[in-house]
């Protein structure tokens, strides 16, 4: 997938941002945000983002990605928290992604959210968690779709 430092930034709607790039593949197109805060503070990590990405090549439609800046453990199911509802997530190096049958469930409860907690351990055994805003959610996955058709 193209990083958002190989995108061309479409908007950028309060905490989120829409990207657009072309590949060899074929042009994608994704909404990308940055945690507001996270813990613990004091421990070195890569890049951080969450992703939705639509690639019409593939007929991908809102993938759910995140990447939390280390590898993840294998032994550990990382987490996303929305209000009351909780979604398991799977991992995969440095990436978590959450099964496509719950995806709708997750975008459903993003838009009608305020604050997303994501949660993952280390394979060094680091707890860490991400706080992300969903203000300009909505906005951005509606010119993503419009971005990519």
């Amino acid at each position: 997938m193209a990083s958002a430092a190989d995108s061309t930034v479409v908007n950028r709607y309060q905490d989120w941002t829409v990207y657009k790039a072309k590949t060899k593949d074929g042009t994608l197109c994704f909404a990308a945000s940055t945690p507001k805060d996270y813990e613990p503070k004091n421990v070195n990590r890569g890049d951080i983002f969450f992703y939705i990405t639509t690639w019409p090549k593939y007929k991908v439609k809102e993938e759910i990605s995140v990447k939390l800046g280390y590898p993840l453990s294998t032994s550990s199911t990382p987490a996303i928290k929305i209000g009351t509802k909780n979604f398991s997530l799977f991992e995969k190096g440095d990436r978590a992604y959450i099964h496509s049958s719950l995806e709708k469930g997750l975008l459903k409860a993003m838009r009608a959210g305020q604050k997303m907690t994501v949660n993952g351990v280390s394979k060094r055994g680091t707890k860490t968690k991400d706080i992300y805003s969903l203000s300009g959610i909505t906005a951005a996955l509606k010119a993503t779709k419009t971005a990519c058709q």
